[in-house]
């Protein structure tokens, strides 16, 4: 079992690792200076049995430290340490109160006191079976899931495993028990972008987020940023779901649902600017990037004047697959076949990202009503001078659908590459209209500049 004692003086370092042991010597005791890092021990070493809070450190409130900490890994004992006065000035009666094994240890220490207190937390972690948090698992019994995913729930009836090496994982959050997206959110700033669920229930977490998401987007007069949240969401789900098990009648309407509100939502407004500045672009994932591009999609579209609902569903449908078959979300960041950052990831990642057009256009065969979206999708990297992949072909050679595509797609992932600073969306518009202001790309690149000027 391990402690984590969060104390700025060093000297009581010292005295505490004494006291462990000398009373507790497999009680591994891990001490930090502060709240930063105590919270990196606590999300990557854990579990820990026992947080101790010495109640004059000096940067920091005790019981906000204590109160974050609950937040983020959620409820565990909590011992305050400290001379009587610090204890009565410092630390917060209701968050002391707020668990029934937290607990208070005086200085100077007396030992029969800090044994009991520390005998009385172990057992306590004991049965909430702290020690079998860390497991052995074959990792071909796992799959991973998208930290967004979490964000769905609070709950969930499955266990979920944060991976420490090819075969450790920790439990982070125990079926059927209450989690926050705090917690949740402190594994997304720490770049983890994976939780991890045992296959069936890797299904089951994907379904129920299937029927969440289509329960928020037909409820009628919802605010965008609430249909923004349920497309990105399902953008999500529909890519992990074709991953790990292919396209499914409750994925197809998935689909057709997202892109049925996206031309809704445009047409509520008099100009479809309107509505795709208020779209979130900030974690720049696969997710935010396919609906982003379904509405500059639609844009264009509105902008020409092209009402045809197949040319919206095929566009539609291009924007939510064309990255489905990618598995490391960094790819994100290579621009083309030629990139060199494409170099830095694995030949596997490597001959995946080459492959992904003609993977993602193979599993767009499969949706029923969608004719030609395969043929979008397969060209989603090609250049009008026949530089792009995997053909190579050259404007005369692509559809003015193809070409809308490409534009969209295109402007969005050089958007997220890009700092996203105030001129950035200018800038890539004037380096568009360099590269792509030719054959049929003129008329589409027009419609796009008008979006993204107006």
């Amino acid at each position: 079992m391990k402690a984590l004692y969060i104390c700025d003086n060093k000297d009581e370092w010292i005295k505490l690792n004494g006291l462990f042991s000398g009373n507790f010597p497999k009680v591994d005791l891990i001490c930090c200076l502060n709240g930063s890092d105590a919270l990196d021990h606590l999300s990557y070493e854990g579990p820990f049995a026992i947080v101790m809070i010495e109640a004059s450190i000096r940067e920091e409130d005790p019981s906000t430290l204590g109160q974050r900490i609950i937040d983020t890994v959620g409820e565990r004992p909590i011992i305050f340490m400290g001379s009587e006065v610090h204890i009565k000035d410092r630390v917060d009666n209701d968050l002391y109160n707020g668990h029934p094994i937290n607990a208070i240890i005086n200085t100077p220490y007396d030992v029969e006191v800090f044994k009991e207190v520390i005998s009385t937390t172990l057992e306590w972690a004991k049965k909430e079976e702290f020690e079998e948090s860390i497991e052995e698992i074959d990792k071909e019994e796992l799959l991973p899931m998208r930290v967004r995913n979490f964000y769905m729930f609070k709950v969930v009836p499955y266990d979920v495993y944060l991976e420490l090496t090819q075969t450790k994982f920790i439990k982070i959050i125990k079926r059927n028990q209450p989690y926050t997206h705090a917690k949740i959110q402190n594994y997304a700033k720490k770049n983890i972008k994976n939780l991890y669920l045992g296959k069936n229930d890797f299904i089951r977490m994907l379904e129920d987020g299937i029927e969440k998401v289509t329960t928020g987007l037909s409820q009628k007069n919802s605010t965008l940023k609430s249909i923004f949240g349920n497309q990105i969401r399902g953008a999500l789900i529909i890519q992990q779901y074709i991953r790990a098990i292919g396209v499914s009648d409750d994925i197809q309407d998935l689909c057709s649902l997202i892109i049925e509100t996206t031309d809704k939502t445009i047409r509520r407004y008099e100009s479809p600017t309107d509505v795709i500045d208020k779209i979130p672009f900030k974690t720049c994932d696969f997710a935010e990037q396919a609906i982003l591009t379904s509405y500059y999609c639609e844009a264009i579209l509105h902008n020409l004047g092209w009402k045809s609902d197949l040319s919206r569903k095929k566009l539609g449908l291009a924007s939510l697959l064309q990255d489905a078959t990618l598995s490391n979300e960094d790819l994100i960041r290579v621009s083309g076949a030629e990139d060199p950052n494409l170099q830095m990831f694995t030949r596997e990642e490597q001959d995946e990202y080459l492959s992904h057009p003609i993977q993602a256009a193979e599993i767009a065969k499969q949706f029923q009503g969608y004719s030609e979206a395969d043929f979008i999708i397969a060209q989603q990297h090609e250049k009008p001078n026949g530089t792009g992949f995997p053909f190579g072909v050259t404007a005369n050679k692509m559809t003015a659908h193809s070409c809308a595509f490409i534009l969209a797609s295109t402007y969005v992932s050089r958007l997220a590459i890009s700092g996203k600073k105030a001129d950035d969306k200018d800038r890539i518009i004037d380096q568009l209209k360099v590269d792509y202001n030719l054959g049929n790309f003129k008329e589409p690149l027009m419609a796009l500049v008008k979006t993204v000027k107006t």
